[in-house]
């Protein structure tokens, strides 16, 4: 049997051990006690088992990512009630792994990914949308901007899930585990002036179609589509 297995029955007995039956739940707690001393598991092992990390490919692979590849990952650890760290490496590039609850982490990937499609196709005809005349350093900061104001847009159509008190502790204990040696990284800001401003406005306005439904879990999951 595999140690998530064990894990696994290990917390349907604590569930079982709340059960308003005495007896069944005095016989729960003491085989939940027997398999941890058996494969020597501490409580702590079974909180963590809860949580995991998840990983999708991020929506810009530049190591210092930009100011709205930074928004994006954001609206999404607000979204589902996670954590998430950048891992770069030659075979996979630039990957958003997200940390936090079994239940939400995965789901958690699948949007990132379906909103970085769809932002990715936002910028692509609204760069197309530009003067031919503009430099390409004045096209690329728009399209940052017009970026940045579509995850805003998007965000206003989110509701926070925060994890409790437990779950970032939880969390903090699997990236000390797993991930100890984390840094900070840094953030390209869009190299705009006043008169790109603008883009931000086209951004935002684009950003409030994308459609936002209930989704699993309790959280708010996010699809393609837009208003009709």
């Amino acid at each position: 049997m595999s140690n998530q297995r064990i894990l696994d029955k290990i917390k349907k007995l604590m569930a079982l051990a709340n059960s308003s039956n005495p007896h069944e739940a005095a016989n729960a707690m003491r085989k939940a006690q027997a398999l941890m001393n058996e494969h020597q598991l501490s409580q702590s092992d079974v909180d963590l088992s809860s949580i995991a990390e998840h990983g999708a490919k991020m929506a810009n692979k530049s190591i210092k990512q930009p100011k709205w590849s930074v928004m994006l990952t954001t609206l999404i650890c607000r979204a589902f009630g996670v954590e998430a760290y950048m891992r770069h490496d030659i075979f996979d590039g630039c990957r958003c792994n997200f940390i936090g609850l079994n239940t939400n982490v995965e789901i958690a990937a699948y949007c990132y990914t379906v909103l970085s499609r769809q932002l990715l196709k936002a910028r692509r005809e609204y760069s197309g949308s530009l003067n031919k005349r503009l430099k390409a350093s004045t096209k690329t900061a728009r399209a940052d901007l017009f970026c940045e104001g579509w995850v805003s847009g998007v965000y206003q159509q989110v509701t926070d899930l925060s994890p409790n008190e437990k779950e970032r502790e939880l969390i903090r204990l699997f990236k000390e585990q797993k991930i100890p040696n984390l840094e900070t990284g840094k953030v390209r800001e869009a190299n705009g002036t006043s008169r790109d401003t603008g883009a931000v406005a086209d951004g935002y306005k684009a950003g409030r179609q994308v459609r936002l439904n209930a989704g699993v879990s309790g959280c708010e999951q996010i699809k393609i589509g837009s208003h009709s």
